[in-house]
């Protein structure tokens, strides 16, 4: 027994002292990296859509001026650095470019309205405004209100449009 063992001994010992034997290299480095494109999106309320205005309801006979808000505005994220435009155009029902309301029941009674944006006194509609996201800046909202002048007469009933708001960057 003491010979196999002197045996295997030496047998160790000349594998470790083999010349040109070199340790294998474990460790090499691979590069991570990733791109960011430039980006908005819309933050829309639980029916899909970016916001809505109820103007309220004002008396047929004697006429009025109604006027409300999106109570959030129109939420914009976009990508820090981005410029974005938003623009709306005249909705369904406009004549002569002016936005209408048009009566449920038939759609030819219209009441007239206009659009302003981020506290604008001049009718959004067909405009385009600029929004800039600079470095650290992520989230904006929008202020939309709404101006209608309900004529006299008007016929009693619900009147709605809907605008088509785009965002392009």
């Amino acid at each position: 027994m003491v010979t196999r063992r002197a045996g295997i001994a030496v047998l160790v010992v000349g594998v470790l002292l083999l010349p040109g034997a070199a340790p294998a290299e474990t460790a090499r480095t691979f590069k991570v990296s990733a791109s960011i494109a430039s980006g908005c999106a819309v933050t829309v309320d639980g029916t899909g859509a970016w916001g809505r205005i109820d103007l309220g309801t004002a008396n047929g006979a004697t006429g009025a001026t109604l006027e409300a808000g999106v109570t959030d505005g129109v939420q914009l994220a976009c990508t820090p650095g981005t410029v974005a435009t938003v623009s709306a155009d005249a909705g369904e029902h406009a004549r002569a470019g002016v936005p209408q309301l048009a009566h449920a029941g038939d759609g030819a009674s219209l009441i007239p309205y206009h659009l302003f944006v981020n506290g604008g006194t001049t009718p959004w509609e067909g405009q385009s405004i600029a929004l800039t996201f600079p470095p650290g800046t992520s989230r904006l909202s929008l202020p939309v209100r709404a101006r209608a002048t309900v004529p006299r007469p008007a016929r009693a009933g619900r009147y709605a449009d809907v605008v088509r708001i785009t965002v392009r960057w």
